[in-house]
């Protein structure tokens, strides 16, 4: 199919078959008769594809590749370039239908983009093509903190123990505690109070955090001081002073008045 005007004409292949075409154009001036000929050449070209080469895991080594195919004639290999770059890394160029990057995967890393463009030059000519993909950084429990606001206590406090860790998925956490009794738990299970603290409330309060990469802990340890201090206790003291005082003006006024003397023992 084509079209033609005054001067010009063009040609619509709308199905190309073959690596080459060779086409002619006849111009006819007057009497003259001039013929163009030039060589039509085809070419394939697929966009790129960026492939994470299973599950990446924070602190274990991973690898993305990025993939491109082009054709331009079965007796050429095509002139393809790909660069990969992108999550923190250093770009990696390489000639040819693959190129990939290997590194030791970070937490921070987590949502970056990598990038991966593919350009391929047909002679004075460049036809470029990009993908991107987004990083998932996967992540055992790290960072697993424990802290309590009063670590020595006595009878009837009120004590908290509170705990977080960080890791992707969001680790569940357990705790392992000295005791049974007399506990809340709070918060989604990041948080233990103890409204009224006993003796057996005494040791070690560990934060388990886990997920399916792995899992970590951390530990605290709450100290009992024994009971508060009665009130009543200086009433007792002062009645038992009092009493022996008592005692002993008796004991001698009566060996001043009546010449009581205290049996020998």
């Amino acid at each position: 199919m084509g079209t033609r005007g005054p001067g010009w004409v063009s040609l619509s292949i709308p199905n190309v078959t073959s690596w080459s075409l060779e086409l002619q154009c006849f111009g006819v001036f007057g009497e003259q008769r001039d013929i163009a000929k030039t060589t039509l050449h085809a070419y394939r070209f697929s966009p790129p594809q960026i492939y994470l080469e299973g599950d990446t895991v924070a602190g274990k080594e991973a690898r993305v590749t990025c993939n491109a195919s082009a054709q331009v004639s079965p007796r050429d290999p095509p002139n393809l370039h790909l660069t990969l770059w992108g999550g923190g890394l250093p770009p990696s160029t390489h000639r040819g239908p693959s190129v990939g990057l290997s590194f030791t995967a970070q937490p921070e890393q987590h949502g970056r983009e990598m990038m991966c463009e593919a350009v391929l030059r047909l002679g004075r000519r460049m036809v470029n093509a990009s993908a991107a993909v987004m990083l998932w950084v996967w992540a055992a429990p790290h960072d697993v903190q424990v802290w309590a606001p009063q670590t020595v206590f006595t009878t009837g406090d009120n004590l908290t123990v509170m705990c977080r860790a960080e890791g992707n998925p969001p680790p569940q956490l357990r705790w392992e505690m000295p005791t049974d009794t007399s506990w809340d738990l709070w918060d989604g299970g990041t948080t233990i109070t103890i409204p009224a603290a006993q003796r057996v409330h005494n040791g070690t309060y560990r934060c388990l955090a886990e997920n399916r990469y792995g899992a970590g802990a951390a530990s605290i340890d709450l100290v009992f001081r024994g009971s508060s201090r009665s009130p009543l206790i200086p009433v007792v003291v002062t009645l038992a002073v009092v009493t022996v005082l008592a005692v002993v003006a008796v004991s001698w006024w009566l060996y001043r008045t009546q010449g009581w003397k205290p049996m020998p023992s």
